[in-house]
């Protein structure tokens, strides 16, 4: 039995990575806050096509306007001069001087250069006009500095003339075993390919992270030593998936230890992922993950503790019995009805070698350690494989 005797549970872990850091989860964030630098929008802007006419006049009974020329969007803003006249506008068009109201063209007859009101209802100054300065007034903060970035904020961001880049964090992964080949490689009978690095990387890709490079290492300490002295003058972020239980061969935890890295913790209560190091290197600023080698534990501990963000609830649709003192990653099919309900189907996955059983899986659900009986219908916390 592998021990860790100072095993921390998922709080605890999520707490102290969370602390140390430096970067954003989801990958791409703002960099500082971004402001209003005018007003938006910026003039009274039409809505809908239609005619522009006073509001005042229109109050009075007018119903029948003469068209006094038309207006697009992309023009500067034109003037109603005689206001028992109209202006046609189109949407996006500044409204005119002289004009506070909108009336769209399906309520209009027009005919022989006279625009006729043929729908009765009840209006109201300003009707169908995005006000100037309701969205924002000069100045205001509309993406604030730390952001998680997402594409209605990629825009926001173009409207004030900025451009928000991807999070330059460089990453590496680097696998480790003398057991793998290249995925291209026929691996022989003792020999299996190397896939983890692969579905890591594609899931940090997934999530915004765009410089991920892979790395595979044998399990020679002389090797893995060079490499880190190396790596961790180039990238952030060293992700490394194996080589970190209590085995023979697992070189990691003590390299690193030789080499300066502090290690914040070894070993979390949860199943699968328990083997999880996690520590940093303050001469490089570099955060260090050490995954256990299991495809499903090192997929698991990624997603849990560096890719979920928003937390979603998805309810179990049969029991679970689960009687250790460990959380429990269940990997889990989701679907919906039309209550809206997320639906969480447990897969038979009976080791965290089985990479293949994860083929039909969504994503995963927690299940708290305090809790052994986990009844059809209950609601825990689900981490999709990919962001929702």
């Amino acid at each position: 039995m592998v021990l860790f005797p100072l095993m921390i549970n998922v709080h605890e872990a999520t707490d102290l990575i969370q602390k140390h850091l430096k970067f954003s989860r989801y990958g791409e964030e703002t960099s500082e806050d971004i402001l209003a630098d005018r007003d938006y929008p910026p003039f009274h802007r039409v809505m809908m096509d239609g005619i522009a006419v006073s509001w005042n006049v229109f109050r009075e009974g007018r119903r029948t306007f003469p068209v006094a020329g038309i207006m697009a969007a992309g023009v500067p803003r034109g003037k109603l001069t005689d206001l028992s006249f109209c202006l046609e506008v189109m949407t996006g068009a500044p409204l005119p001087e002289g004009t506070e109201l909108v009336i769209p063209y399906e309520h209009l007859e027009i005919k022989d250069g006279i625009a006729k009101v043929v729908v009765s209802s009840e209006r109201c100054e300003m009707e169908n006009v995005h006000l100037k300065g309701s969205d924002a007034i000069k100045g205001d903060i509309l993406l604030k500095k730390g952001m998680p970035f997402n594409g209605p904020h990629i825009g926001i961001a173009a409207s004030v003339g900025q451009k928000l880049s991807p999070h330059s964090i460089k990453i590496n992964i680097i696998s480790t075993g003398d057991e793998l080949v290249e995925v291209h490689e026929t691996p022989l009978e003792h020999q299996i390919r190397r896939s983890n690095a692969h579905a890591l990387r594609e899931s940090l890709r997934l999530h915004g992270f765009q410089q991920v490079e892979l790395s595979h290492l044998m399990d020679e300490e002389s090797a893995i030593e060079d490499h880190y002295k190396n790596a961790s003058k180039n990238f952030e972020l060293l992700i490394y998936s194996g080589g970190v239980s209590k085995g023979k061969f697992d070189y990691l935890p003590s390299v690193w230890k030789k080499l300066g890295v502090q290690e914040i913790f070894h070993g979390i209560s949860q199943r699968p992922g328990k083997p999880l190091w996690f520590g940093t290197d303050e001469k490089t600023n570099t955060i260090v993950f050490g995954l256990p080698g299991n495809p499903v534990s090192s997929l698991v501990c990624l997603h849990r503790y560096l890719l979920s963000s928003k937390e979603i609830y998805a309810q179990l649709d049969t029991d679970i019995t689960f009687k250790k003192d460990l959380t429990f990653f269940v990997p889990v099919k989701i679907t919906s009805d039309r209550t809206g309900v997320l639906k969480a189907t447990p897969l038979p996955i009976q080791n965290s070698g089985e990479f293949s059983g994860l083929a039909s899986s969504d994503g995963f659900l927690e299940l708290p350690k305090d809790q052994s009986v986990f009844n059809k219908g209950e609601a825990f916390r689900f981490h999709p494989w990919r962001p929702m």
